[in-house]
């Protein structure tokens, strides 16, 4: 198992974030993360939307299945499977994001299915701004492994 130490977003998937917050407004959203791994850090290249028929409620997010089954594959395909599933992201009606029940149970499901890590990125959608991202969003990792989760630093 490599170990990861920081994540870096890059500013495709930032953007994407933002645009999702500035549309569901009030309402959660979220969706996939796509990336690669470079020697200790985990590079998320690419964030996905919910998809058409995704849930948005004021304290539940549900992605469109068929939408994001449909980006994970063309993503890992034009990239020349150079890129994969990494995990999922969404927003929590806060300031400083916390992980519920539910988020971490998710996240244990995840990694299991995976057969691998996954991340679970949960980011403060109030006045959320994208250059306070690191200080407005958590990532945390479970390696289907290890029975711990762990967060992991944000590129500022």
């Amino acid at each position: 198992m490599q170990s990861i130490k920081k994540v870096h977003y890059k500013k495709q998937a930032i953007e994407m974030f933002q645009s999702e917050i500035e549309k569901f407004e009030g309402l959660e959203s979220g969706g996939v993360l796509i990336g690669h791994l470079e020697d200790d850090v985990l590079i998320i290249d690419k964030a996905s939307n919910g998809g058409p028929n995704a849930v948005h409620e004021e304290f539940y997010f549900r992605a469109d299945p068929n939408y994001i089954d449909m980006f994970i594959d063309m993503e890992i395909a034009n990239s020349d499977c150079k890129l994969r599933y990494i995990g999922e992201w969404h927003t929590h009606p806060q300031i400083d994001p916390t992980p519920s029940d539910l988020d971490l149970q998710s996240l244990n499901e995840i990694s299991e299915s995976s057969g691998d890590f996954c991340i679970l990125l949960i980011i403060g959608a109030i006045n959320f701004q994208p250059k306070f991202f690191s200080k407005q969003a958590i990532s945390i990792i479970k390696h289907v492994k290890e029975r711990k989760f762990y967060l992991l630093k944000l590129n500022p």
